[in-house]
């Protein structure tokens, strides 16, 4: 191994061993097997594995020459970008539990039971969740809102929560790439220079096709499946059950119309949440009599009816704080990891690796996805893998004279769309978290997700959309990149 030096010399310092390519595999490795072990026999918390993870790269990092109080600097650095999206996700709880109190969610199981079909369920339940994804431009929002209205839909309709749940996220994760209010479209369209709009417009040649793949397959499924274990009873004994808890009508309807607003007036997606949260709150308090003490508790703890019926209590015993704190502890364990591999140099020998191997433009895509989809396996997380590829990789794609829109759209087919689909991931916490179903039910049914960079691999190879950029101005980006 080579030997480097910190950058700034002390006598305290340590010199620093530079990590060979088999060294990163050795830790990768170890970790995959750790997280492997522990989410699948020993059945352990993600978030709690992914900060044990910390004492699984240690050894690593002190045979490279590197304290256990260096790798706490490095996560700590890194671990700070948790702190929006852990607002996004207490937001998300405290909004989902004062929609339910007010009678939102409710509102829209009802009007969903009387006139959603189970053949048309899950097609309705794609192309809502992307509409809805699109305006409030978050996957999370979309799901802990609407998702959960539609999955109560389809079980109350006698549907597979599983492919429920897949039309939820496929639907909501489309949505969320293609708006230009998303945090995953604005970071993945900053860190490679991209103009945002040219962004989304070039994500829309591979999306859209893989939209109308995914909407016909629901359709497919819903015509086979549909109304197969469809229990008109079991529906109408939910309707009158929500009818006799909550006032069913427009007015409980009004905290969705609050948070579009603010979206649409291109207010921050957490002052936009809470908003929600707070016109359901007056809602619950003034129009379904929730008391206040009770409401306080509601949001720190989640919403719960006392209900003998284990349907009732499975549709309405959702949200709140403590809910979510599980995943915000994955996050700031997931990118604390990410800040000590990177820091530690366990990243750039794989990076190196395979660019090596780079022979083409259409090889330099197709590494860049896979390169993304390893990354948020092994990270679990995909803003570290954008903030990664896309700071380390736009002057390998200006060598191959490939406008940035190719690599900002790489990031997001397997970044963006892939994470949802790792179990351990903080994505796929969240959504399991908050719709009940695991990664690993409803990964299969997910279709947008796995089609869409599918789809982008044979524009790929068929050289179709592939923006280029001249040849000399191509070498003066990758020089000034060096630079």
């Amino acid at each position: 191994m080579k030997k480097r030096f910190a950058a700034q010399a002390s006598p305290s310092v340590k010199e620093k061993k530079e990590p060979t390519l088999a060294f990163s595999l050795l830790v990768i490795l170890a970790l995959c097997l750790f997280v492997a072990l522990g989410v699948g026999p020993l059945k352990l918390n993600i978030a709690l594995l992914l900060f044990l993870a910390w004492l699984v790269v240690a050894p690593f990092a002190a045979y490279l020459g590197y304290s256990f109080g260096e790798l706490e600097s490095f996560a700590y650095d890194m671990a700070k970008a948790a702190l929006p999206p852990a607002a996004i996700i207490m937001s998300v709880g405290i909004m989902i539990a004062t929609w339910l109190a007010a009678g939102t969610v409710p509102t829209v199981l009802v009007a969903g039971l009387s006139i959603i079909t189970p053949k048309l369920l899950l097609l309705i339940t794609f192309v809502l969740c992307a509409a809805v994804s699109m305006l409030m431009g978050t996957s999370w929002g979309t799901i802990g809102t609407a998702g959960v209205a539609m999955l109560g839909v389809g079980t109350g309709l006698g549907m597979n929560p599983a492919i429920v749940a897949g039309a939820i996220i496929s639907g909501a994760y489309f949505g969320d790439k293609m708006s230009p209010m998303s945090d995953s479209t604005n970071i993945c369209a900053t860190v490679t220079n991209t103009p945002l709009i040219t962004h989304i417009k070039y994500m829309f040649i591979s999306g859209g096709p893989a939209f109308l793949i995914s909407a016909a397959l629901y359709t497919g499924i819903g015509i086979a499946q549909g109304g197969n274990n469809y229990d008109s009873s079991q529906v109408e004994s939910i309707i009158a059950n929500l009818h006799a808890m909550f006032k069913i009508d427009l007015i409980p309807i009004l905290p969705i119309a609050v948070v579009l607003i603010m979206l649409a007036l291109k207010k921050s997606t957490v002052l936009s949440l809470l908003m929600g949260a707070l016109s359901a709150a007056v809602i619950a308090v003034v129009y379904q009599g929730i008391p206040v003490a009770a409401l306080g508790g509601y949001m720190m703890d989640g919403f719960s009816v006392d209900s003998e019926d284990a349907i009732m209590r499975s549709l309405l015993n959702r949200g709140g704080m403590k809910g979510m704190l599980s995943l915000v502890a994955a996050f700031i364990g997931a990118l604390g990891l990410g800040g000590i591999l990177n820091k530690v140099g366990l990243i750039q020998p794989l990076l190196d690796a395979l660019t090596r191997r780079v022979k083409s433009g259409k090889g330099l895509i197709v590494i860049t996805m896979v390169i993304t989809w390893i990354a948020v396996t092994v990270i679990a997380t995909n803003n570290f893998a954008f903030a990664m590829i896309g700071t380390l990789f736009p002057s390998i794609f200006a060598k191959y004279n490939l406008k940035s829109e190719n690599l900002s759209r790489a990031l997001e087919d397997c970044g963006t769309l892939g994470n949802v689909l790792v179990p351990w991931s903080v994505g796929a916490g969240f959504a399991t978290g908050t719709l009940g179903v695991s990664a690993f039910e409803y990964a299969p049914w997910a279709f947008q997700n796995y089609i869409t960079p599918l789809v982008t691999l044979v524009l790929v190879f068929c050289n179709y959309k592939i923006a280029k950029i001249d040849p000399n101005k191509g070498l003066e980006l990758q020089a000034d990149a060096e630079d």
